[in-house]
């Protein structure tokens, strides 16, 4: 695997690629790699010629706090990206990423004020900005995201569709841990004692899944969900909504659903979700052991 940190670099190893008629395909990440990390980096290795991670803990999407305490662990990083086979590894930081001077930002506008992102318009933002950097820079035939992060998901599909970006989205579904705690980074942050707390989770939302399946009224099953949730004494509730799955609005009906919740647990952010679609629920997988 070759590392590349600048920009510039990597767009020239990704130009003599494509003109060799090499297919790439880009899985970003925040690194602090696991196991849904490593799901959606074998799907590209078996959709594409020649598989590119990018490691960037982007400033834009953090408050200065948050971005100083997020976990990292780039050699670790670098040995499972080894042994699952990826060709490049694109690692900048900051500097290179936003060089002095940088004044630019791209936002979905509509989109990224549904769910919680009236409050954190912002975060939504720098992740759209960079994000389009990525595929600018990477210049990419196809791009892994999971399904946990759904209202990213939905944003850059829509980028992508507006801004006319030649790269194909591929959703990974949510990878599980055996408790059914989404695998998530921050996950290494919580105790032990708060990791059980967690665990209401998931439990909340598969108890919501299949009443939502049954049209059953979104604003109630919010607040059943609330409920569930906070009867969890270390959870406190950030947001939680059911709201159709591609406008992110409540009150659009008849197509798919999105069940979506963000809590704080001992001051660490946790976000899940389950999509409802009309054949049953989005596949989500425990982790493999």
């Amino acid at each position: 695997m070759k590392t590349i940190r600048k920009p510039a670099t990597m767009t020239q190893a990704m130009v003599a690629l494509r003109h060799a008629g090499a297919s790439v395909g880009l899985a970003p990440t925040l690194g602090r790699l696991h196991e849904g990390h490593l799901s959606l980096i074998k799907k590209a290795r078996r959709d594409n010629d020649t598989v590119v991670v990018s490691i960037f803990v982007n400033p834009l999407q953090f408050k200065a706090k948050a971005y100083k305490a997020y976990p990292r662990d780039l050699e670790a990083d670098i040995k499972l990206l080894n042994s699952a086979g990826v060709d490049f590894l694109f690692a900048p930081g900051p500097e290179q990423m936003y060089p002095e001077g940088f004044d630019s930002r791209v936002e979905v506008i509509d989109l990224a004020g549904k769910l919680e992102g009236k409050s954190i318009r912002w975060h939504y933002r720098g992740v759209t900005t960079v994000v389009a950097k990525l595929f600018n820079i990477i210049r990419p035939d196809r791009a892994y995201f999971g399904r946990k992060d759904a209202h990213q998901l939905a944003l850059i599909r829509k980028m992508v569709a507006d801004l006319n970006f030649p790269v194909k989205i591929i959703a990974g579904p949510t990878i599980r841990a055996r408790d059914g705690l989404a695998h998530s980074s921050r996950n290494t942050l919580l105790t032990p004692e708060e990791r059980m707390a967690a665990a209401a989770i998931p439990k909340a939302l598969l108890a919501i899944e299949p009443k939502a399946r049954g049209g059953g009224d979104r604003t109630a099953l919010t607040r059943e969900l609330v409920t569930m949730l906070t009867a969890e004494p270390l959870i406190k509730v950030d947001f939680a909504a059911v709201v159709d799955a591609e406008t992110l609005d409540p009150s659009v009906m008849g197509g798919n659903t999105l069940i979506h919740v963000a809590v704080f647990i001992g001051g660490k952010r946790l976000t899940d979700n389950r999509l409802v679609v009309s054949h049953g629920v989005d596949g989500s997988k425990p982790a493999s052991r």
